[in-house]
């Protein structure tokens, strides 16, 4: 009968080590556990073994002191213009700017309160004193309103650019349309990157909306 072989008299690896601090780490034995967190042990007869008491530990931020800030001013300084040659209007302005852009999608604007970190679109008048800017706005409104022609049957053309909004690269154009009698439309151009376009909204002007 052959005899067991020999055991090796080198010691084991050692285990892998958590990269995370000690305190970082989940309590896997009574050893563990602060004399604090332990539970009284009980009989393994009463089926109850001991063990920590299950407790996060507190993260490092929790010590960390938020600035005093004043909540009041810092709402204050949203209604304040970022333009120094804009002067500063009455909340009341700011609250109806915002109510005309949600009721007229952007299209309709009467009170501008300014540049500021509320503003989101805002009036580009200075477009309709050049001519070239306002080619271009045509061009854009005849291919939206090409796409409205395709989709409804209709055959209207652009007459008059008589106001545009803007947002970055979008484009709040108001203009009217021939078809036997005048009518106001609406069109809302994306210009894209590459310089190409969509229509999210090509429609009639609605009445009731706020004088051009």
């Amino acid at each position: 009968m052959s005899s067991p072989p020999p055991q090796s008299s080198s010691p084991p690896p050692p285990l892998p080590q958590s990269p995370l601090p000690r305190h970082y780490r989940g309590s896997s034995s009574e050893s563990d556990c602060p004399s604090s967190l332990k539970k009284q042990k009980v009989d393994e007869e009463d089926g109850v073994s001991s063990d920590c008491e299950s407790e996060q530990p507190l993260s490092p931020l929790s010590d960390i002191s938020l600035p005093d800030w004043d909540i009041e001013e810092l709402m204050e300084d949203l209604f304040c213009p970022i333009d120094p040659n804009d002067k500063k209007v009455d909340k009341s302005v700011w609250y109806r700017y915002l109510q005309q852009i949600c009721e007229s999608e952007g299209f309709d604007i009467k009170d501008y309160p300014g540049s500021g970190p509320l503003t989101t679109i805002y009036p580009m008048t200075k477009y309709l004193e050049y001519p070239a800017e306002v080619e271009k706005l045509k061009v854009y409104a005849a291919k939206a309103l090409e796409q409205y022609n395709v989709n409804n049957g209709t055959k209207y053309e652009v007459d008059r650019i008589l106001k545009v909004n803007g947002e970055d690269f979008t484009f709040y154009i108001t203009f009217s349309v021939k078809n036997g009698e005048d009518e106001y439309f609406q069109a809302k151009v994306v210009r894209d990157i590459d310089k190409s376009l969509d229509f999210p909204i090509v429609r009639p002007r609605a009445k009731g909306g706020l004088d051009i």
